[in-house]
Parts: structure tokens; C-alpha cells; sequence
């Protein structure tokens, strides 16, 4: 792969070592800092280029000779100027440098906070992913470009200072601060330097082999991070022991710091990982499974970066996904080893290998390996590619070559790149080398090309028929296009005899050998990329063994998400989809039961406005009636999670699809929770607040807003912001979203309000969306969060005039920052119209 250059920093000079000190004042606002970095000057030159962004240089030296510096504000860069061209070999720079705390979670920044005593306090805090370290010291901004970093911070004496590396002096100064130095770091990119300055608690916990990992947070808050402690020493233990590569080999401590305002859930800075507080904070008494089961997984998506990203580091950031993908695989298998009481695979199912597939049936999808050019483009694709549809196909690669075969291959990646950058390519080699396979020409499909593919399963005479093709959500089945694309698909399949058969597709079309049995499934335990459509007999076959529950866990999820999804592209139709997802009503797993249920919740929601929505819905309800009776309200003592999940499960659609008895036992439970919010069960709040909030009104809005400005629980907070979007009331979507844009919630916590408004008040979340564009353009414009906005406001209402509406507003008003989120949510629109037209009579037909 070959990007443009137009963006990367000149070859000549490379840096070796950066010796950086900086005084912040968190009352002002503003820090002052100096650098002298250490470099390699390849070819002889007279300038010296690297980034800087916001800053001001005030002098910039060579030894005694003073530099001239020039700025590009558009490209982020500075030059420094020599009279004498620097020779090959050694040199040094030294520039100081002043800037302000921003204001927005990026570069270097302030947090808020109330003490104990109900007063405003601030902390200093970083993230530089992906490329904001510009933001705080000039830099050699780029992933390739490692060095040493040694640090020194000047603080006053009653802060706190953290950072990569363990304090090695601290040192008083006549003035009352304190001069705090850090161990020089590992060999490693800018984007993985942090630093925090603060008050903080902490709790500590050793490693068997006495490596200590602390958790630190606001005063009073540490203890929210006992289960995030254990979980770390753990995973520390999990991956050391996986990847044949201690920790240790690199750094002597991890610190896991609580951050107050974070744009995203964590930051896997070396030795020092920074998380939003709803991403690390456990209760006891008071949290979820579900915020068990987050915490747990961001951590030890983390920690997995520890290795992967931070020890060997993507050549460029079109490489992204060696980082994410691998983190959000390896957390799920250190999930799976920790806690397999969780059978955390399903949930990969639902929450990661589902949101992949979404975006991958997108025309304006992207591949998993994508070119970066503009390094300001890579926040647009932290995405479900990067990240769910990568994690995937890793999932599926390691299920063809064998689990030991994976590990053997990762260890070799990883101790062949340590302390160094990789590509793609050189994964693929490590994973080749003593498998047999090749392994790129496997998977060059699966990464290098935008799309997934379906497989269409034709039953023939002892054999399956089997074609491929691409999958797309837009498709029109009276004039399908031919896609040119194939991919090299494993195709294990089982049958009601228990036979199974691990072939391949790696052509358009190919047989596959089926003796005789009442049902048949390809993609068996679904660990595959792609969907599988039936022939009738086919589905009839299946919808029986579903009816039966004979088919593993696993299997059923794929069913009735494939289902879905093919009735979208009009390879089912709608009556055929209604009749299998009929098939469910004995279902007993959570996540298969929430894939049917919020199949039929975006059917109503897609045909909004036809007559007969009102009998979907009591179908639907009638469809989970017998599981609600039997599950009831009430957690029984030593039930498994997997029915408390459940009963969360099937009470929530219960609300959503307007049962009468269901309704009333949430709004008597809220008023209890009004009064004393530890009595509503950790596992039901989100469905009482949730339930109150869609068949309420102005009184039910007053009493969740009351209750949000009381909790003290993060977890908490954000289900109640959730709930404020979730009103059916034009008046309170206003309010809901003018108070989410106020200075009563934190900045990264206003998309949950945009994100839980229902389709019925999607027209006037799009108007506000419009009416409060400066705000949210100020805010957010130069961050990847402005999509999440754009795409929660703006998607949901099924028709062309709709999505001109939206590409009108924005060749006026330009997000650069959202472009690839704003195709995506266009051509979202666009195919839930023609799905519609199309049809128009589908429900109608089913009901008769």
C-alpha cells in the first residue's frame, strides 16, 4: 500500500530522544514548556520539519545557534531554518514553547470536578491519539517516528502528577511547587505519551510477581475501581501468558487513571491508560451486569493494546486496525478466560461481529486496511470496521487455522516487531509461517476490500449448491448488480445428525456434500464474515429447529440476524421474516431474544405511520408474553446472569412495545426510585427509567432531570441522560436536548440524549440538530464525535425528501470531520425509503 506523502514529515530527520518539561497553570488556563529532542539527521539538510498545532514558539536553538521557525498552520507543521545545514549523524534541538489548556478533550486539557465541599476543582489530563500530542509540545507526530520521551512536570506542591513512567525525583522548589521527574520510557510513539495533574486517590494491587498497578481517580472515587484493579492484574497475567511476552519486558508499573471528561471510553497510553469514569467504575451494590461486563472488556481492550499498538506500533494509520481490531478480539478472549461463566462470545456476537456487518453492507463502507493520506482523517475510522468488523474476521481467521496455530503466529508478529512498527503484511508472515496456509491471500478479501458477502445455499440431490455474492443493504432484488468482488470464505456447516464439514468458497459458486437430514446450517458457531441465505425448504427446515431450540446458541443469534438483514435487501420477504422470527417464542437466551426483538422494534419503526404497526406490535408482545410470565420482576438469589439479562431483555421491549401491565409496574417502581434509588434493581434501572421516559410526560421529565442532578453514580447518569431523550413529546425532546448541550452535563455524555431520541421525534431532533449547529460545531467539529450527532438526529426518517434535506444542510454547512458518518447515514436513509416502497404492503400481506 503506497500513501501520498503530501502529509508525512520529511525523511531526512528522525528523532531518537525528547527531554521535555512543562509548568501548566490550571487556573489560568495556560502552560510554558521546553524540548530539546535528540535526533538522527539522515541526509544533510538545512531545515528541520515536525509538528506543532496551537503553540507558540518563543525561540528554537541548535546547540548555541538560534533556528528560525516558520509555521504551516494548515499542516499542522513548523519548520526550523539553520544557516549552515546540519551533517549527517547526531543532533539536537531545543525550542520553548507556551500554549493554553484546551478547553476540549484533546492534546492537553482540563478536567472539572466538585469536591467533597460542593466546590469546582480541575485537573490536567492528555490524550493525543491520534494526533493531538502536536496540541501540547512540538513533535515528530507520527507512529513510525518512536522515541524515548523523559518528562518533567513543574506542579504546584498539593497536585498530584502521573504519567508513562514511575516518579524518580520530586523535588520542592523556593516558590512552594514541585518539580517532578519521571523515568525515561520505553522506545515509543507520541500519540502514547500522557500525563495527568490532579488530586487523586488511589487503591493499589500487585502483580504474582510484585509489579504494582494502581487505579487512581477524584477524591473519594478509587474504591469505584476495585473490580478494574483485579480485572487488570489479571489480564496483565492472561496476556503475558498469551502473547510469550511479559509486561514487565517493557515497563515496571500500569496505572489505570478515572478521568472525569474523556471524549471516548479509554486511551491505552503506555503504562498509564486513561478512562472515561462510566468505563471503569464498578459499585458493588449498585452497578450492572452489563457495566461488570463493559468495564471488564474496556479494560483488557487496554491492556491488549499494551502489546498490540504500544510494544509493536502500525506503521502509519492506515494500518489502524492492527491496534483495534486485535484489542477488541483479544479482550473478548481474555473476557472469555477470565469470566467464563459470561459466555462472553455471545455477546462478541451481538455487540461486535453484528455492528460490523451494519456498516460493512454499506456502499460507503470502507476496507478494514485503509489508505490514510490527511493523518486528521483517521478519527472517521475508529469505527465499526476498524474495530468490529477487524476483531471479526481475526475471530474467523483463528477458527481456520486452529487456536494454537493463531497464538504461535501472534507470538512470532509480536516478538519479530517489538519496540518497532509493522504493516499488515507482516502479520499475515508470522501467522503463514509453520501453518501451511497463506494466509494474505486468505484474508486480503476480508481486509483490503469494502463489503461482505452472502452465501446462497441451494439443497440438490446430497450436495449444497453454493454461491457468493456481495451483500448490500440498498440492493434492489428486481435488477440485483453484479459485484466483481469474491472472498475466500470458510464455510463449516452442521446438520440435526451432528455432522459437520469444514469447506471453503473461494469461487463465485461451489458444492459442498450434504447427506439427507431435516435441516442444514453453513457458518456453523457463526464465527464467519458473512450471511447465508436459504432456499425454502432450507428455511422451513431451520425454522423448525429453532421452534426446537435444537440448534446451538451461536447458531440461533446468526439465523435471525441474517434473517433480518436479508429481508432488508429483499432476499426474504417481509411475511417470510415475520414467520421465523415467530419461530422464538421458547427462546431462553438474552441475546438471541433482543436480535428478535429489535428486528421487529426497527420493522415498526421503518413503517411508522402504517395502520398496521399497531398489530405488529401486539404480535410482538403476544410472541414474548410466556417468557415475561415465567421470568418475572423479581431476581431470584444464585440466578444465573444469563437470566438476569434476560428478564431485562424481554421487560424492556415489553415497554417499548406498549404493555399495558408492564407500563404500570415501571411507573410504580419508579416513584419507589424516586423516593430512594438504591430500592430499584441495578439490573431494571435502565427499563424503569426507560419506561417512565417513553409513556411519561412533563412530571415524568421533571422527576428523571431531578434524579440525574442528584446521582453521584456515573453508570447512573447516563442511563437517566438516555431516558431524557426517549420522551414521545415534541416539548420535551427541546428540552431534552437544550439540557444536554448545557454546562449541567459533561461534554462526551451529550450524544446520549441525541442517541436515545425515539423515531417518532426524529423530525424535530434533525430541526434542533440544525437550530444548535454552532454550538455543536464548535464543541465537537474537530472531533469524531460530531458524526455520532449527525447520525442520531439525522437517520430514521424513511424518505428521499428527507435525505435531501440533509445533503442540502451540509454542502452549506461543512463537517469535514463527519463526512464519511454523513454518506453513511444518507445512505442509511435512502434504504430504508426504497424498503419501504418496496414494501409498502409487506404487513398487510402478513396479517392478513
Amino acid at each position: 500500500m503506497t500513501d501520498s506523502g503530501e502529509f508525512r514529515l520529511p525523511a531526512a530527520v528522525a528523532p531518537r530522544r525528547y527531554r521535555l518539561a512543562l509548568e501548566p497553570d490550571l487556573e489560568a488556563l495556560t502552560f510554558k514548556g521546553e524540548v530539546t529532542i535528540d535526533v538522527d539527521v539522515k541526509t544533510p539538510t538545512r531545515e528541520i520539519v515536525l509538528h506543532s498545532v496551537g503553540l507558540r514558539i518563543a525561540g528554537a536553538r541548535a546547540g548555541t545557534e538560534l533556528l528560525s521557525v516558520a509555521a504551516d498552520e494548515k499542516k499542522e507543521r513548523i519548520t526550523l531554518s539553520s544557516s549552515t545545514p546540519f551533517p549527517a549523524g547526531a543532533a539536537a534541538i531545543t525550542l520553548s514553547f507556551s500554549g493554553a489548556i484546551a478547553e476540549e478533550m484533546r492534546g492537553f486539557y482540563r478536567s472539572r470536578y466538585t469536591a467533597a465541599d460542593g466546590s469546582a476543582r480541575y485537573m490536567g489530563t492528555t490524550q493525543f491519539e491520534a494526533t493531538s500530542a502536536r496540541r501540547a509540545f512540538p513533535c515528530f507526530d507520527e507512529p513510525a517516528l518512536k522515541a524515548v520521551f523523559e518528562l518533567t512536570m513543574v506542579t504546584p506542591k498539593d497536585r498530584l502528577c502521573v504519567s508513562n513512567m514511575p516518579v524518580v525525583a520530586d523535588d520542592a522548589l523556593p516558590d512552594g511547587r514541585r518539580r517532578v521527574r519521571f523515568a525515561p520510557s520505553p522506545i515509543m510513539s507520541t500519540y502514547l505519551l500522557a500525563f495527568a495533574v490532579g488530586e487523586f486517590d488511589s487503591i493499589e494491587g500487585k502483580t504474582a510477581d510484585g509489579m504494582p498497578v494502581k487505579v487512581y481517580a477524584t477524591p473519594g472515587r478509587a474504591e469505584l475501581g476495585r473490580f478494574a484493579l483485579e480485572t487488570a492484574i489479571r489480564g496483565l497475567h492472561f496476556f503475558g501468558d498469551y502473547y510469550g511476552i511479559p509486561y514487565q519486558r517493557a515497563l515496571p508499573k500500569l496505572d489505570l487513571l478515572a478521568i472525569p471528561d474523556f471524549e471516548y471510553g479509554a486511551m491505552e497510553n503506555w503504562g498509564a491508560v486513561t478512562f472515561r469514569e462510566t468505563a471503569i467504575f464498578v459499585d458493588p451494590k449498585r452497578s450492572s451486569i452489563p457495566q461488570r461486563r463493559r468495564v471488564a472488556e474496556v479494560v483488557l481492550h487496554e491492556l491488549a493494546h499494551q502489546w498490540f499498538g504500544n510494544l509493536v506500533t502500525p506503521e502509519w494509520w492506515s494500518f489502524l486496525w492492527l491496534n483495534e481490531s486485535f484489542a477488541t478480539f483479544m479482550a473478548y478472549k481474555a473476557s472469555n478466560a477470565l469470566f467464563p461463566e459470561w459466555n462472553i462470545f455471545e455477546e462478541y456476537l451481538a455487540a461486535i461481529t453484528s455492528g460490523g456487518k451494519s456498516l460493512d453492507s454499506l456502499r460507503s463502507s470502507h476496507p478494514v486496511e485503509v489508505v490514510v493520506r490527511d493523518p486528521n482523517e483517521v478519527d472517521q475510522i475508529f469505527d465499526a470496521i476498524s474495530y468490529n468488523k477487524g476483531g471479526s474476521v481475526l475471530r474467523m481467521l483463528e477458527r481456520a487455522i486452529g487456536e494454537e496455530a493463531f497464538r504461535k503466529g501472534i507470538q512470532r508478529f509480536l516478538e519479530q516487531n517489538a519496540f518497532a512498527c509493522a504493516t499488515t503484511d507482516d502479520l499475515w508472515k508470522a501467522l503463514g509461517e509453520g501453518t501451511g496456509v497463506d494466509v494474505r491471500t486468505m484474508m486480503n478479501g476480508w481486509t483490503r476490500v469494502t463489503g461482505l458477502p452472502v452465501v446462497l445455499v441451494r439443497r440438490d440431490a446430497g450436495a449444497l449448491r453454493l454461491r457468493q455474492e456481495r451483500f448490500l443493504l440498498d440492493r434492489d432484488p428486481e435488477r440485483p448488480v453484479e459485484d466483481p468482488t469474491l472472498w475466500d470464505i470458510p464455510l463449516p456447516t452442521t446438520d440435526d445428525q451432528g455432522r459437520s464439514s469444514p469447506a471453503r468458497l473461494p469461487t463465485r459458486e461451489g458444492t459442498v456434500e450434504a447427506p439427507p437430514s431435516e435441516w442444514i446450517k453453513v457458518n456453523a458457531g457463526q464465527a464467519g464474515f458473512y450471511l447465508a441465505q436459504y432456499d425454502d425448504a432450507g428455511w422451513a427446515g431451520l425454522t423448525k429447529a429453532v421452534e426446537k431450540l435444537a440448534l446451538p446458541t451461536m447458531d440461533r443469534y446468526g439465523l435471525q440476524e441474517d434473517a433480518y438483514s436479508l429481508m432488508r435487501a429483499g432476499y426474504l420477504s417481509v411475511p417470510v421474516y415475520l414467520k421465523f422470527a415467530g419461530a422464538f417464542g421458547r427462546e431462553t437466551n438474552p441475546y438471541v431474544w433482543g436480535g428478535v426483538l429489535d428486528g421487529l422494534a426497527a420493522l415498526a419503526d421503518i413503517f411508522l405511520g402504517d395502520p398496521h404497526v399497531e398489530r405488529l406490535e401486539n404480535w410482538a408482545r403476544a410472541l414474548l408474553k410466556a417468557t415475561a410470565e415465567q421470568i418475572g420482576w423479581e431476581e431470584q438469589p444464585g440466578e444465573t446472569s444469563e437470566r438476569t439479562l434476560l428478564r431485562s431483555t424481554i421487560l424492556g421491549s415489553a415497554v417499548r412495545f406498549g404493555h399495558p401491565e408492564t407500563i404500570d409496574e415501571v411507573r410504580r417502581r419508579f416513584e419507589l426510585g424516586r423516593r430512594d434509588l438504591s430500592t430499584l434493581p441495578p439490573n431494571l434501572r435502565s427499563t424503569i427509567f426507560y419506561g417512565t421516559a417513553r409513556h411519561g410526560d412533563s412530571p415524568a421529565f421533571d422527576a428523571i432531570l431531578e434524579l440525574y442532578e442528584k446521582a453521584d453514580l456515573p453508570e447512573v447518569k447516563v442511563q437517566l441522560l438516555r431516558s431524557l431523550g426517549a420522551f414521545r413529546k415534541e416539548a420535551l425532546t427541546r428540552r431534552a436536548i437544550e439540557y444536554a448541550l448545557s454546562d449541567k452535563v459533561r461534554r462526551q455524555d451529550a450524544v446520549a440524549v441525541f442517541g436515545s431520541v425515539p423515531v417518532e421525534m426524529k423530525p424535530t431532533a434533525w430541526k434542533l440538530l440544525r437550530e444548535f449547529w454552532p454550538v455543536l460545531d464548535e464543541r465537537y467539529g474537530k472531533s469524531g464525535l460530531i458524526g455520532h450527532f449527525i447520525a442520531s438526529a439525522a437517520s430514521g426518517i424513511p424518505t428521499e425528501e428527507h435525505a435531501a434535506d440533509v445533503e442540502r444542510f451540509f454542502r452549506e454547512h461543512p463537517a469535514p470531520y463527519a463526512s464519511e458518518k454523513i454518506k453513511q447515514t444518507l445512505e442509511g436513509i435512502r434504504a430504508r425509503a426504497k424498503f419501504r416502497a418496496r414494501n409498502k404492503s409487506g404487513l398487510a400481506q402478513f396479517f392478513g
